[in-house]
């Protein structure tokens, strides 16, 4: 769990106006990913003075600590966003997001202070990023988290920068390996460029992901595949080519939230 006493400004008292970069009457907060202690001290403070708060069940209980006496709501995923109506019947979503919208408005005319906490990056395929367009008259502020990329970085121990021939990564989503994609963001154009590449792997399919590269780059291709990132106890790191990496993850439990690691910076 959190300490809201271990840093000098999460110390400070409630009610004391909060630095310019933290000011405001609308916070989208991130946590960070994996472990509860990958919070921010800017996020704690945000959080602590929230008067109405919006997550996701498992988040609010996490984070239960600084959300004592505090108005607690259910974020659903992807509010007023495409996404949540992927999985949720069309009126059912236009329902959820109705509560939410009076629920925020209603709080804003009452002076209130209002957060809504996420994890990893909220703006790389955060469910609660709708948010923010939803309330942009609330001028909102993004308080930024540690990101399953930072976290699987520091779990991969290696510069992402080293690469032989190339000083530049690319973060991409391997769309390109569903059969309806019609981007021009192809897995060829990207492994052309020579940067690493690093896959947020959540939907992709993992073989047509190393074949499709493989189409440019050689089999010996250094790949890594870090599960859990962020999770101190439980991420796992795969190391493995592009030609023995499916063989690699064979009978292995890989997450749905994976990254995958393509490039010579790698290299033992």
């Amino acid at each position: 769990m959190t300490d809201a006493n271990s840093h000098p400004r999460a110390a400070q008292a409630v009610g004391e106006s909060l630095p310019a970069y933290l000011s405001g009457r609308f916070h989208l907060v991130s946590t960070g990913i994996g472990d509860a202690g990958n919070i921010t001290v800017n996020a704690q403070e945000v959080l602590r003075r929230a008067d109405v708060v919006f997550g996701t069940s498992r988040l609010l209980v996490t984070f239960a600590d600084l959300l004592g006496g505090k108005e607690l709501h259910d974020a659903g995923h992807g509010l007023f966003m495409d996404l949540i109506r992927k999985d949720t019947p069309a009126e059912k979503a236009d329902a959820m997001e109705a509560d939410v919208r009076q629920i925020v408005r209603r709080a804003a005319d009452q002076g209130k202070r209002i957060a809504v906490i996420d994890y990893g990056d909220s703006m790389i395929f955060g469910p609660q990023a709708g948010f923010i367009q939803e309330f942009s008259d609330l001028d909102p502020v993004i308080i930024p988290g540690v990101s399953s990329f930072n976290a699987a970085n520091a779990a991969l121990a290696r510069d992402v920068m080293t690469g032989s021939m190339s000083r530049s990564v690319i973060l991409a989503a391997a769309y390109d390996t569903r059969d309806d994609y019609a981007g021009t963001d192809t897995l060829q154009r990207l492994a052309q460029t020579g940067s690493t590449l690093v896959f947020f792997a959540m939907r992709s399919r993992f073989q047509q992901l190393t074949e499709r590269l493989k189409r440019v780059l050689p089999g010996s291709t250094p790949l890594a595949v870090v599960c859990h990132a962020g999770r101190s106890e439980q991420h796992t790191v795969v190391r493995a080519t592009l030609d023995t990496a499916v063989a690699a993850l064979q009978g292995r439990d890989v997450p749905f939230e994976h990254l995958v690691y393509v490039g010579d910076f790698l290299a033992d």
